[in-house]
């Protein structure tokens, strides 16, 4: 019985610690880039995103310190600022989606891999932005409709990412 009381009270400490939720905001929805902002922690959403991506089942290719470089290349380009507190872009694919739209259409090949830039502007502390590039829907009925299911996961996994 302590032990079942000890999880509960640990499970509740945890529940309090998480930070208040959030509403995002869609920022920029073009063509080929939606972008969503909300306020909070960088660490927390980026690692929100992380779990969003493999809660789908899907693995993380590649992340990209996009910051980090062009901090790193600056100076050698005289910049004199840095754009961004934190950036990074998540890599990764699906087994089940991407076969389907390639199934579709073998040339849908150049939409894949999948990625979600999570970042952070120098002049907007506190704000994290989370996008990613849109998928268009072009082709055939069938290429249409394969790859508008990647622009729903895409979307899915933003929200599952800030529904905290």
């Amino acid at each position: 019985m302590n032990l079942l009381r000890s999880a509960i009270l640990a499970t509740l400490a945890l529940l309090l610690a998480l930070p208040a939720a959030q509403a995002k905001e869609l920022v920029l929805d073009t063509d080929d880039r939606r972008i969503y902002a909300i306020e909070g922690d960088y660490d927390f959403y980026r690692e929100m995103v992380e779990s969003a991506i493999t809660g789908e089942g899907m693995v993380i290719n590649a992340v990209g310190r996009i910051a980090d470089m062009l901090d790193r290349t600056g100076g050698d380009l005289g910049a004199e600022e840095s754009i961004y507190l934190q950036g990074e872009s998540l890599e990764f694919c699906s087994a089940i989606y991407s076969r389907g739209m390639m199934e579709a259409d073998p040339h849908s090949i150049v939409f894949c891999p999948y990625v979600i830039a999570v970042y952070e502007l120098t002049t907007e502390p506190g704000t994290v932005y989370i996008g990613y590039q849109r998928v268009p829907i072009v082709g055939d009925e069938e290429t249409r409709a394969a790859l508008q299911d990647v622009e729903e996961l895409l979307d899915r996994v933003v929200d599952n990412a800030t529904a905290f």
